[in-house]
C-alpha cells in the first residue's frame, strides 16, 4: 500500500525504478536465450546492438503507456474533444515516438561503439546484462517521460526524435550523393537509410497532431465564447493537418508517388504560410515577437526558394533543408508559446490565496490555552 503522506515525487521515482528494473530482468533474459553459448559483435545482424534496440523499443513503449495510465491530465479529455478515443490515440502517438528514438539512438550508438572496438565481440553473459542496462535506462527515461508529459517536452521530445531520425537516414545512405538530387531522395531506398528516412517522416506526422491536441488543451478550455472555442479549432486542425501532410510525405515516397508526395508537401507549406497569416487573429494573446519570427520565417523560405528556381544559385536540396528546418523550428516555437499563454491563462484563474503575517507563521503551534478558548 502506498504511503499517503509520501511525496509524488518520491512515489513517482519508485515506480520508475521498478519499471526500469523489471525491464532489465525481462531484457536481459531475453538476450541471454537469443544470443546462446557464442559471443557477438557490438553492431549488425544479430549483434548486441540489434537485440537491444529492438528490445528497448518495447518496453521504451510499455514504460510509456503505463506513465500515461498514471497520469492525472491537466486538462480533462472532454475539454479537449474526442475523449477516451482521442486520449488512446494520443498515448499511442507518445509510445511510439518514444520507441522509434529508442530504436534508431541504441542503434547509431551501438554503431559508434562497433567503430570505436574495431573486430571486438561480447560474451553471452556481458552481453545479456549490457541488453539488459539499455533496457532498464530506456523504460525508466519513457516512464518519468510520459509522467511528466507537457506541451514543453513534447515540442522537446519531437525535435530530438526528427534530428534522430533524419541523421540516421542519412549517415547509413548507401549513394553519398543523395544531396544533389532533393532531400527525399533519403526516402527512395529499401535499406536502413529509407525505412529510417520515411518511418520518422509517418511518426513525426503523428506526433505533430498529437502536439495539436496537447497544445490548444487549455486554449478550448478557458474560451469564454463559441466564436473563441472556433478559432482555437482551426488552429488545431491547421496543425494536425500540417503532422497528416507530413506523415503522407512519407507514405508515399517521391520515386512511387510523385505527383501525391508533391502534393502533401507543398500542402504542409500551405498550411504553415497560413497559420502564420491568422495567427494574431486565432490567438490574441500570442506575442507579437513570435508573430514577426513567423514572417520572417516565411520571408526566409520564399527568398530560398527564389534562389533555386528562377536563379539556379543551389540546388532542391538546399531549398527543402531551409523550409523543413525552419517549419519545424516554427512548430515547436509555436508549441511553447501556446503552453507559456496557458500558464499564465491557469495562473490568472487560480483564486488569491492570502498571504500569512510575517509577524504571525503560517503554521503556528496550538497551545493548550488555544485548545481550551476554542472548545464551546
Amino acid at each position: 500500500m502506498v504511503d499517503p503522506n509520501k511525496p509524488a515525487a518520491v512515489t513517482s521515482e519508485s515506480r520508475a525504478l521498478f519499471v526500469g528494473s523489471a525491464a532489465f530482468l525481462v531484457l536481459g533474459g531475453i538476450a541471454f536465450l537469443l544470443i546462446g553459448r557464442e559471443p557477438v559483435p557490438l553492431s549488425g545482424r544479430g549483434s548486441v546492438g540489434d537485440i537491444a534496440s529492438i528490445g528497448t523499443a518495447v518496453v521504451g513503449a510499455g514504460a510509456v503507456v503505463a506513465g500515461c495510465l498514471q497520469r492525472r491530465p491537466a486538462v480533462a479529455p472532454e475539454a479537449r474533444g474526442g475523449g477516451r478515443i482521442r486520449t488512446s490515440i494520443d498515448i499511442a502517438a507518445l509510445a511510439l515516438a518514444h520507441a522509434c528514438i529508442f530504436l534508431l539512438g541504441w542503434l547509431a550508438l551501438f554503431s559508434l561503439f562497433q567503430q570505436a572496438f574495431i573486430g571486438a565481440v561480447v560474451y553471452p553473459f556481458a552481453a545479456a546484462v549490457l541488453v539488459g542496462t539499455t533496457g532498464a535506462i530506456s523504460a525508466y527515461i519513457a516512464y518519468l517521460s510520459a509522467l511528466s508529459m507537457t506541451a514543453y517536452r513534447l515540442a522537446a521530445l519531437l525535435a530530438g526524435f526528427l534530428v534522430t531520425g533524419l541523421l540516421t537516414s542519412m549517415l547509413t545512405a548507401q549513394n553519398p550523393l543523395w544531396w544533389q538530387e532533393n532531400l527525399s531522395a533519403l526516402g527512395m531506398s529499401s535499406d536502413v537509410s529509407g525505412v529510417a528516412f520515411n518511418f520518422t517522416l509517418i511518426v513525426a506526422g503523428v506526433v505533430i497532431s498529437t502536439l495539436a491536441g496537447y497544445a490548444t488543451a487549455t486554449l478550448a478550455a478557458t474560451a469564454k465564447s463559441p466564436s473563441a472555442l472556433h478559432r482555437v479549432r482551426l488552429l488545431e486542425g491547421g496543425i494536425a493537418l500540417i503532422g497528416v501532410f507530413l506523415a503522407c510525405v512519407g507514405l508515399f515516397p517521391v520515386d512511387e508517388r510523385f505527383g501525391l508526395h508533391t502534393l502533401v508537401a507543398s500542402g504542409m507549406v500551405v498550411v504553415y504560410a497560413s497559420l502564420i497569416v491568422r495567427l494574431r487573429t486565432l490567438v490574441p494573446s500570442v506575442s507579437a515577437t513570435f508573430a514577426a519570427l513567423g514572417w520572417l520565417f516565411l520571408a526566409v523560405i520564399v527568398v530560398a526558394a527564389v534562389l533555386w528556381f528562377p536563379v539556379g544559385y543551389y540546388n532542391l536540396t538546399a531549398v527543402e533543408l531551409i523550409a523543413a528546418s525552419l517549419i519545424f523550428a516554427w512548430l515547436i516555437i509555436l508549441i511553447r508559446n501556446l503552453a507559456a499563454v496557458d500558464a499564465d491563462q491557469l495562473e490568472a484563474n487560480l483564486p488569491a490565496r492570502p498571504l500569512p503575517s510575517p509577524a504571525e507563521p503560517a503554521h503556528r503551534p496550538v497551545s493548550a490555552a488555544d485548545s481550551a478558548a476554542t472548545e464551546p
